[in-house]
């Protein structure tokens, strides 16, 4: 992309607009009759704008694309149909160099959805800026609003393309012109994420806006600066521990957030889950606002063998749990008896309406495998097709608060207190509120101990909630954990150190004058 001119990037504004508006966040007549100058100039148009970036946003996260940085690890596998039936798709968990390349429409796909974010919030930001040098009074307060969620959204999704593929580029705001520059040394890439969270933190309110849940609060800004310390690579300069457990314990002392009674009620798609969640991206199950993230995640024995494809559990395998992620501790899994959190994260049970679903024909051995269950809306059962289905899917929850600043207390020697607060809160919650003695961690364990149980502790916590290859590279165990609880990827061979990274898109190498082959990440 060398150039992106205000004309092309208004007509994804109105294309955003025009999608968002379906939804219920935004019921308004499209306003396509807008000048690029009304549009940046108008602080409702500016919202509106920035509301179609949401948008944009959410577009990481709906149908196949999202699996797509969550398979290819310990705790998500493809389906058995899937992986044979597209190589391209299949090469993620096969680490198949024919297909693994920079050719890969999938892998194009991950880094295409992106860049708009990242551009839309950067042109966002250079007009609000601007209008933030002579605004007073309430404008004033609301030109601070608009620039803490174009820099929240820029910030987030510059993190992930920094995690997924290490150095990328940056955006220059030119006039009327926007470039994307050539890749960035980490350390300019992290000062950009850095910069941005610290606008969030300032400029951001303390209680979540109820009536529109796209605004960030500054305890958002804070949980993902605070992750952006313990995320980033060490060879940038931003690994940094001590920050992040001041914003974590700042976060818990502070915030208000607590870990909700019952882990189910995170899950059931109508409960009020805000007491615990800091941020999420927000869907419901109808047109164009659905996510289809079950019916990509369900199972085709429900869907054509048994329940009908309106069922909540239907869908077509695409993805399932590793073997790791959905057994019990004594066959070589993560689970413990008694711990709810196993019953409510995956499914193994496909009795739908008193009869057993059959496996179809043709399409794979594992139909009547467990499968991921968190995803399933049954606000749509018997009344919608399953790709309707529209569950928020939760970026930051309270609980993934706890475990790192677990985490920050280990690193600096004090284990016990990490323990306690594993033990106290977010492990007693998943036997019901009272933890057996039996599977309460020794507050006597060494810091190497905690790090390999802290690990596993996530995954029961977070699984499919999309940090799993995040925390695996952070903690340097992606090759070492893949290679040993993926079986597509042991059986292949794969993957080796360069798979840490995706291979940088051909077509972005075409488009993109400051980037040649010579920058490809290396091995691709």
């Amino acid at each position: 992309m060398k150039k992106i001119k205000n004309r092309f990037v208004y007509s994804i504004l109105i294309l955003s607009v025009l999608l968002t508006a379906c939804s219920d966040f935004l019921i308004q007549d499209p306003q396509t009759q807008l000048s690029n100058e009304q549009t940046f100039s108008n602080l409702d148009n500016m919202q509106a704008f920035l509301d179609g970036v949401y948008f944009k946003w959410k577009q990481t996260h709906v149908n196949r694309k999202a699996f797509f940085t969550m398979t290819d690890t310990d705790e998500i596998r493809m389906g058995e149909y899937q992986i044979r039936d597209n190589a391209n798709q299949g090469a993620f968990d096969n680490y198949n160099s024919f297909y693994e390349n920079s050719d890969n429409p999938f892998t194009a796909e991950i880094w295409n959805v992106r860049w708009p974010v990242v551009v839309l919030s950067s042109q966002a930001l250079d007009v609000l800026q601007n209008m933030e040098k002579t605004a007073t009074g309430q404008d004033s307060a609301r030109v601070k609003s608009l620039i803490a969620q174009a820099s929240f959204y820029r910030a987030f999704v510059l993190f992930e393309l920094a995690m997924y593929w290490g150095e990328v580029p940056l955006t220059q705001v030119l006039g009327d012109e926007i470039k994307l520059t050539g890749r960035k040394p980490l350390n300019e890439v992290y000062a950009q994420i850095e910069s941005d969270l610290k606008i969030v933190e300032a400029y951001s309110p303390d209680k979540p806006n109820a009536s529109n849940v796209r605004i960030p609060t500054t305890w958002a800004g804070k949980a993902m600066l605070a992750k952006v310390y313990m995320y980033a690579q060490e060879e940038s300069g931003f690994r940094n521990y001590a920050k992040a457990k001041a914003l974590l314990q700042e976060i818990k002392d502070r915030s208000g957030y607590r870990l909700l009674n019952n882990y189910a009620d995170l899950w059931t798609g109508i409960d009020d889950t805000s007491a615990e969640v800091i941020y999420k991206l927000a869907f419901n199950n109808i047109y164009p606002d659905e996510n289809e993230l079950q019916w990509y995640a369900g199972s085709r024995a429900v869907a054509q063998g048994g329940g009908g494809s309106n069922s909540y559990m239907a869908g077509y395998d695409l993805v399932l749990p590793t073997n790791y992620c959905r057994e019990d501790i004594d066959k070589g899994g993560i689970w413990e008896q008694g711990d709810v959190r196993k019953e409510e994260s995956i499914r193994y049970s496909f009795v739908y309406n008193g009869t057993s679903c059959q496996a179809v024909s043709g399409f794979g051995n594992d139909q009547l495998e467990p499968h991921i269950k968190k995803f399933e809306d049954k606000r749509i059962d018997g009344v919608k097709e399953v790709y309707y289905t529209g569950k928020d899917f939760f970026i930051l929850r309270y609980s993934d608060i706890l475990l790192l600043l677990a985490e920050c207390l280990n690193e600096e020697g004090q284990t016990a207190a990490a323990v306690k607060i594993v033990n106290d809160e977010v492990r007693a919650r998943a036997w019901g509120g009272v933890l057996p003695d039996e599977y309460k961690w020794n507050s006597g364990m060494s810091k190497d101990e905690f790090k390999t149980k802290i690990l596993d502790e996530r995954m029961r916590e977070l699984c499919f909630e999309n940090w799993r290859r995040m925390d695996l590279l952070r903690t340097g165990n992606f090759v070492s954990y893949v290679n040993k609880h993926n079986p597509w990827a042991k059986a292949n061979g794969g993957p080796k150190d360069d798979h840490k990274r995706f291979p940088i898109p051909l077509v972005e190498i075409n488009q993109n004058e400051f980037i040649s082959d010579t920058d490809q990440n290396p091995g691709y």
